[in-house]
């Protein structure tokens, strides 16, 4: 059966290549959405205000099309754009109509979507695929951002200069971006543009081309062409330094107070107009923000996305391989021992970009210091990418390597190859996709790949998707995510590795009003299949839902769900009961939920959900609320709750989840930030509060309080909570 399967995913990545290799170049949009622009002679001074000579004699880029709530040509209101350039940045300047009150939700950096803003997508070597998205609230707030073909990473920043200007019936903004930061050819005089500009009081977002409904507004691959009159020319010898210091107090459990104190690098240099290395000595992630901890009802692992800025950069080339589920590359395993415990990183460098315009290259090396638990790990891997229009080949080679002060630990490693290929349309409606993966390990011969393939449809009224995937039971990850495949033994203590077949069938129909208080219907039905290597059952899960949203960006949904499972082998979800024994359930659940006008001062969420539960019952219920004090504070609380109902003498248990947020921002470069957290499935409640002052662009200082606890038995009273970690960390970085 698997040499079936694999002649099955050869054919089929051969289908690929022939169909992306085939693939035209039609490029419409870069035709008809056009905007030239000149090297300016004159200084312009940022400072949001559109007199500057350059701008009045610039071109001017306008007649929006709307894309959310209703896709339409001409948004109202309008707005207005122009760009320009010297040796050292490229130049851009909005005028944005708007009569109605400006909302701001945050003055935090990046957060930028639910605020009345403008951004800019680029695309400098005309991907289609990867791009650079610049982006400024009506408060002047930044956003910056990095599109690959999978998502949008809003964790990545760099440094550049804008400022806004507030008028009674509209509101102008003016963005220097050095042109060091980006990554271009110097033989290209046309790059992909588009802007994407948020309305919020009306609940509009505008795009400066006609992106498809069906694609989200920053959309790459629906650029239009930003026209130089002459290449610009990259910089070259261009690096930056980020230098840091840390001074932190510490307490944990039965130890005494201690003062540490530590330095470190980061360095950005450009070897080329496309390519960046970075580099790193001894990090420190102290002001990283901390994960919000989620309640874990599944039987199975949850994957929670990398946060830190030195991984974040063209992170596609290594994440992206595999499907959600399973990924070869994670890279919030680096870092971490063999017990999941941090350690410290004494090194990392990666070089990132395009070797031409359809060629990219990532690779990286890192090296994290042993613990009592495990070696030290040296962590390598290097990805190639080649681009046909939207569609890609691509190839990834990952090593892990342990050592025992300077000598390699032999056996004790694991290596991992993938090969990924995926034909996408011109237009975006049609994709195919297949991958074959395989691990190797010193004691392990057999049993070690993992394959995907699928194809997807996609217009404005239809989503289709049929995909499948099957791990076998000694694909090993050592670097990356693998969902599902540890199966606990509950009765044993004891985990037993076994491998699955994945097959999914989803297909979704949208009806999106032309007007109207009503934006959009959606209807869907998700069918998902596991079976057993040997093919034989073992879960299947099939859900219809129906959600409606609305102008005022409230929405509902609703869904019906059937899982079938033959649980292999005993597991418990409560703390008090004996393992479910091993059979077959049935479980039918129906689920609701709504959440508010988000655009309001105060609004809410609800939602919950009942029905069967293995053998017994489960009921859930949670909340959301959130206040605004606009522009400069925000307090949100949400709390969870899960009642587990099993016959006797399987238990029961009510599990719960606080979290509490605040958000103050004193101006836009001084935020205090205040995150509580209390899981008691995890039995921990913690404190993290931070006060950042961005004292010059990109350059910080941090004071975080961090308080963490044990909690045992729930929270009857005191006795049953216990300090575990305590920390005051000052740390200061600067960008040279």
């Amino acid at each position: 059966m698997i040499q079936a399967l694999k002649n099955s995913l050869f054919f089929a990545l051969l289908l690929i290549v022939q169909l992306a290799t085939a693939q035209p170049k039609v490029e419409d949009f870069k035709k008809v959405f056009r905007l030239e622009i000149s090297e300016t002679q004159n200084p312009i001074v940022i400072d949001g205000k559109l007199n500057d000579n350059a701008w009045i004699t610039a071109n001017v880029g306008s007649d929006f099309w709307q894309k959310v709530p209703f896709f339409a040509e001409g948004a109202d209101p309008r707005t207005e754009v122009m760009l320009s350039y010297d040796k050292n940045n490229l130049y851009v300047a909005a005028k944005c109509f708007q009569k109605e009150d400006i909302i701001i939700q945050s003055l935090k950096r990046d957060e930028y979507w639910d605020n009345d803003g403008i951004a800019i997508v680029l695309d400098p070597l005309n991907t289609r695929t990867n791009g650079f998205l610049f982006g400024i609230t009506a408060a002047g707030q930044q956003w910056d951002a990095l599109r690959s073909p999978d998502n949008i990473n809003r964790d990545w920043s760099n440094k550049w200069y804008s400022a806004v200007n507030v008028e009674e019936d509209f509101w102008s903004m003016e963005m220097a971006i050095p042109l060091r930061i980006l990554r271009f050819s110097p033989d290209e005089k046309e790059w992909g543009m588009n802007f994407v500009r948020n309305h919020i009081n009306e609940n509009e977002y505008h795009n400066w081309t006609a992106v498809p409904e069906s694609f989200w507004p920053p959309n790459v691959a629906f650029a239009g062409a930003l026209v130089f009159d002459k290449p610009p020319i990259p910089k070259k010898g261009n690096f930056n330094l980020i230098p840091y210091v840390t001074g932190s107090l510490n307490k944990q459990l039965d130890e005494d107070l201690s003062l540490k104190a530590n330095a470190g690098l980061d360095a950005r240099v450009s070897l080329s107009p496309t390519l960046n290395l970075d580099l790193t000595f001894n990090p420190d992630f102290s002001q990283i923000e901390v994960d919000e901890l989620v309640t874990n009802l599944t039987r199975f692992n949850i994957f929670l996305p990398e946060k830190r800025t030195f991984f974040l950069e063209n992170g596609d080339l290594f994440a992206d391989f595999g499907y959600p589920a399973v990924r070869p590359f994670f890279s919030r395993r680096i870092g971490l021992d063999s017990e999941r415990q941090a350690v410290p990183i004494l090194y990392g460098a990666r070089l990132t970009g395009n070797l031409n315009k359809t060629m990219r290259i990532g690779a990286m090396n890192i090296h994290s210091l042993g613990s009592d638990n495990s070696f030290a790990q040296n962590q390598s891997a290097l990805g190639l990418q080649k681009n046909f229009g939207r569609s890609y080949i691509r190839g990834l080679f990952l090593n892990r390597q342990a050592y025992n002060g300077a000598e390699s630990v032999s056996k004790d490693y694991g290596r991992n190859t993938s090969l990924d290929c995926a034909y996408i349309s011109d237009d975006g409606k049609i994709s195919a996709w297949a991958s074959m993966h395989h691990s190797f390990k010193s004691s392990i011969k057999s049993k070690t790949g993992f394959y995907t393939y699928g194809v997807a449809y996609k217009d404005p009224s239809w989503d289709i998707v049929v995909a499948s995937a099957t791990v076998q039971e000694n694909y090993f990850a050592d670097m990356g995510f693998v969902q599902r495949i540890e199966n606990y033994d509950a009765e044993r203590d004891t985990t037993i590795r076994l491998g699955f077949n994945d097959n999914l069938a989803a297909i979704s129909y949208t009806i999106r009003p032309k007007e109207g208080k009503v934006t959009r219907h959606n209807i869907g039905l998700t069918n998902v299949y596991y079976t057993n290597p040997d093919w034989s059952f073992n879960e299947l899960f099939n859900e219809l839902n129906y959600s409606i949203a609305f102008r005022n960006t409230a929405e509902f949904r609703m869904g019906l769900a059937r899982n079938e499972i033959e649980l292999l082998f005993p597991f418990s979800f409560v703390s008090d009961g004996e393992p479910l024994p091993v059979d077959k359930y049935l479980n039918k659940n129906v689920s609701l939920s709504y959440s508010s006008d988000k655009r309001k001062l105060i609004n809410f969420g609800v939602g919950g959900q009942t029905g069967n539960f293995y053998n017994g019952t489960l009921s859930q219920a949670q909340t959301d609320l959130n206040f605004r004090v606009q522009p400069w504070g925000n307090l949100s609380f949400g709390y969870q709750w899960n009642k587990l109902d099993f016959p006797s003498p399987y238990g029961n248990e009510i599990i719960t989840a606080v979290l509490g947020k605040l958000e103050i921002g004193f101006n836009r470069n001084l935020l205090w930030t205040t995150l509580f957290q209390y899981v008691d499935q995890n039995q921990f409640m913690g404190i993290n509060s931070r006060l950042q002052w961005r004292f010059s662009p990109m350059s910080d200082v941090f004071l975080v309080f961090i308080d963490n606890y044990d909690v045992f038995n729930g929270v009857p009273n005191m006795r049953n909570i216990q300090s575990n970690n305590r920390a005051l960390v000052l740390k200061v970085n600067y960008w040279y």
